[in-house]
């Protein structure tokens, strides 16, 4: 079951998620400001939304499917609030139109977090990281395209007990593109067929996640 929020559909347990995160925050004890997490490793399970393409033959657009996506996140601590992080995230989804495309979009990235200092029990962060967004089309014959991106993001982390928490985050990612190139292309006997046109110089995704914080 899907909750329909503006013109954007986001899965039941992201919302139960929330809920769940907000009594774990109240229940939870608080951290003491000299005992903080060195590295925390997070997987996540997420929604995806966003991602506009071009039909190169009829110019009309065809829309990635909003999909269940997940991941890994790795923090390294600079300090209590200032943290380096890691983010991988993999998307199953599928290209509309005539004939819809099996497309795996993938997101591996670099960059840091800078947390809120009000509260140790909800710790609001910010943060931004950069690195390259993969797109795999699963038909014979069409290449792979590796693109730059970076994504912003924000969210809440939850210690619930000296190791374990709840991290809910939302980003935005946002891929570089050729908007005079088109994408997934094959050469067969010296004629060259693309699949899809890039729609604009900028190809924006929306994810929401809820993961488990494993803190040591």
């Amino acid at each position: 079951m899907h909750w329909h929020i503006g013109k954007w559909f986001f899965p039941r347990q992201i919302f139960v998620g929330l809920a769940l995160l907000a009594m774990a925050g109240t229940a939870a004890a608080q951290q003491p400001s000299d005992d903080y997490w060195k590295w925390e490793l997070t997987p996540f399970y997420g929604y995806m939304a966003g991602g506009e393409f071009e039909d190169p033959s009829t110019n009309t657009d065809r829309d990635l499917d909003e999909d269940n996506s997940f991941g890994l996140i790795v923090n390294a601590a600079v300090d209590q609030w200032r943290h380096y992080e890691f983010l991988y995230v993999k998307q199953g989804t599928q290209v509309d139109g005539t004939v819809p495309m099996d497309l795996d979009v993938e997101y591996l990235q670099i960059g840091g977090t800078v947390s809120g200092m009000e509260s140790e029990r909800f710790i609001p962060y910010f943060g931004i990281t950069v690195g390259a967004a993969r797109f795999s089309p699963d038909q014979s014959g069409l290449d792979t395209e590796t693109k730059l991106a970076f994504s912003v993001g924000a969210g809440v982390k939850v210690p619930i007990t000296d190791h374990i928490g709840v991290r809910f985050d939302a980003r935005a990612f946002v891929s570089l593109l050729d908007t005079d190139g088109n994408l997934f292309c094959v050469s067969d006997n010296g004629a060259g067929t693309c699949g899809i046109r890039a729609k604009s110089d900028t190809f924006l995704q929306y994810q929401a996640g809820l993961g488990v914080i494993v803190g040591f």
